[in-house]
């Protein structure tokens, strides 16, 4: 205690009462305290910034060992501006509260506002940030471009903090790819991907045979970035690999090239089994299952099925027979695109077509499959809408409720409002399954988030929204994603109090007042352009696998 004795007299009667110079220390720390608060702001300052230096003093004595490794570099300056105090210094407290309790997808939101704006976060926040990220890998993107030069050498200080070093703009791009992380590879390459195609595939292909199979699935995945012709000869070799999530992501993306040679020998596979018949006096189509692998056509027959990822041994768990299994196997590996060709269907037709046939089961999951890696809007909508044909219809039976859920998910955002929209105004979906799918994605159009705040005000007024926990859990999230143009409708919940109301309930009303102002004040925010190259903003740019995976920002 002796350190902190010379503190205590300003502790007991605060800096108002005794605003008078500093104690001094003897020796290194006292020099340091010195340093540390000369011109400190305030009164309070230099009190503060000498408890600092006396805690890390403290913390690093408790070692018990000498320090012998160099001391690190300064921070390089930051070109970069901090996101200014504000009125009273509101703007960063609302930024503390949402970094240590707001959900997630408002952490993102306030990351993609800040780097919209081209500010940083303040150097007080920088350990909470960094936290969140060592926490979230889905956090990762939308926060690197806002830590700042300072954040990122901070993030070099810590092991646990490592997956920020080397991406900001002082950084030599090669050395992210050759000693980053993961994420900094992926990000690398990425980036590279958009500015040189070829050259970042020649990149990936040098590198392949060193890493393991998660990375070689994850690094292959960017491939989807400018995905073109001149990629079939490396997504074949792929098709090989030893790793299944590997195999798997390379047929995905040859899914997207139809005129490869993989696709084109699926098809051919399948065209024996699918023919047009006469009845009576119209014509229809009928499709068959291979009677065995052998017999699917002369194809089929020349080609080695296991060297084209076909499992020919049905598992025991699958609940399709063998024929059914085969089917399926065949249709998971050709684009959609050729059925409407071939049959001149519409997917709506031919999800129809389908129900009617002996190999429902077949179809609808190999179509499904392959819609997960191709994400075709007009099949998205022939799915959802089969199942909200209701329990009569014979095809809803069969599509389960996830399926559903994903198909919406893929959707670009304006269609899949059109369907939330609908289910809101009809009042087929409880709106607190509206809300909870609303609130995950992009910020949402005006005309479903006026519509959607109109419903929580109308509960808010009648009572009923304290008493609506579903819906209440999730309101910090919806105000993440709700339509600037409603932020202030959003906002003015916390105003609508009730009788009886719980602690709880004043605590959310509290946090959706403090969401609405805080993505107000951000969106105010004056824009400033970058002094430098937003390398690290780029890194987060491009970061999954499929073209519709990008940072949602306003």
């Amino acid at each position: 205690m002796s350190a902190w004795t010379p503190l205590l007299p300003i502790a007991m009667v605060g800096t108002e009462r005794q605003p008078g110079p500093l104690p001094a220390w003897p020796g290194a720390v006292g020099a340091l305290v010195a340093e540390a608060a000369r011109d400190a702001p305030g009164p309070s300052g230099p009190v503060l910034r000498a408890m600092a230096v006396i805690t890390a003093c403290e913390a690093a004595g408790l070692q018990d060992r000498a320090w012998t490794a160099s001391p690190p570099e300064a921070a390089p300056t930051d070109a970069r501006p901090a996101v200014p105090d504000g009125a009273g210094g509101h703007l960063r407290l609302l930024l503390r509260w949402a970094l240590t309790d707001a959900p997630a997808r408002l952490q993102q939101q306030v990351f993609a506002d800040l780097a919209a704006a081209g500010l940083r976060l303040p150097e007080t926040l920088l350990p909470l940030a960094l936290e969140i990220g060592r926490r979230s890998v889905a956090l990762r993107a939308p926060l690197l471009p806002v830590l700042g030069e300072r954040g990122l050498w901070l993030a070099r200080q810590r092991e646990d903090w490592r997956y920020a070093a080397g991406v900001g703009s002082a950084a030599p791009d090669e050395s992210q790819w050759t000693d980053g992380t993961l994420e900094q590879r992926r990000a690398f390459l990425a980036r590279e991907r958009g500015l040189d195609a070829a050259a970042a595939r020649a990149r990936l292909e040098a590198a392949l045979p060193e890493l393991p199979a998660k990375e070689r699935a994850d690094l292959a995945g960017q491939l989807a970035i400018g995905l073109g012709p001149d990629d079939e000869a490396l997504l074949d070799r792929l098709r090989a690999d030893r790793g299944r999530e590997v195999r798997e992501v390379a047929l995905s993306l040859l899914l997207r090239l139809p005129d490869a040679a993989h696709p084109r020998r699926a098809a051919a596979r399948l065209a024996p089994l699918l023919r047009r018949e006469r009845a009576l006096i119209r014509q229809h189509w009928v499709i068959d299952a291979p009677q065995a692998v052998d017999a699917a056509g002369a194809s089929a027959r020349a080609a080695d099925w296991s060297a084209d990822q076909l499992i020919l041994e049905r598992p025991q768990a699958a609940k399709l027979g063998e024929r059914a299994w085969w089917l399926y196997q065949l249709v998971r590996q050709v684009p959609l695109g050729h059925w409407i060709s071939t049959t001149g269907m519409t997917p709506a037709e031919l999800l129809h077509w389908a129900a009617g046939t002996d190999w429902h089961e077949a179809l609808t999951r190999g179509w499904f499959d392959v819609l997960g890696a191709t994400r075709e809007p007009d099949w998205c909508e022939a799915f959802i809408d089969i199942a909200s044909a209701g329990p009569a219809n014979a095809e809803s039976a069969h599509r389960p409720t996830h399926q559903v859920a994903q198909a919406l998910g893929w959707l670009p955002q304006a269609r899949r409002e059109r369907y939330w929209l609908r289910h809101l105004e009809q009042k087929s979906l409880p709106l607190s399954a509206l809300i909870a799918a609303a609130s995950g994605g992009d910020t949402l159009g005006p005309a479903l988030s006026q519509a959607l705040t109109a419903q929580l005000i109308a509960r808010a007024r009648g009572g009923l929204l304290k008493d609506d926990y579903a819906v209440r859990a999730m309101l910090a999230e919806f105000g993440a994603v709700v339509h600037p143009d409603s932020l202030a409708a959003y906002g003015s919940l916390a105003d609508l109090r009730s009788d009886g109301e719980s602690p709880s309930y004043t605590d959310m009303l509290q946090a959706v007042a403090q969401t609405a102002t805080l993505r107000r004040a951000l969106l105010a925010l004056p824009r400033v352009t970058p002094a430098f190259p937003a390398t690290a903003a780029a890194s987060g740019s491009a970061h999954a696998s499929h073209p519709d995976s990008r940072p949602r920002t306003p």
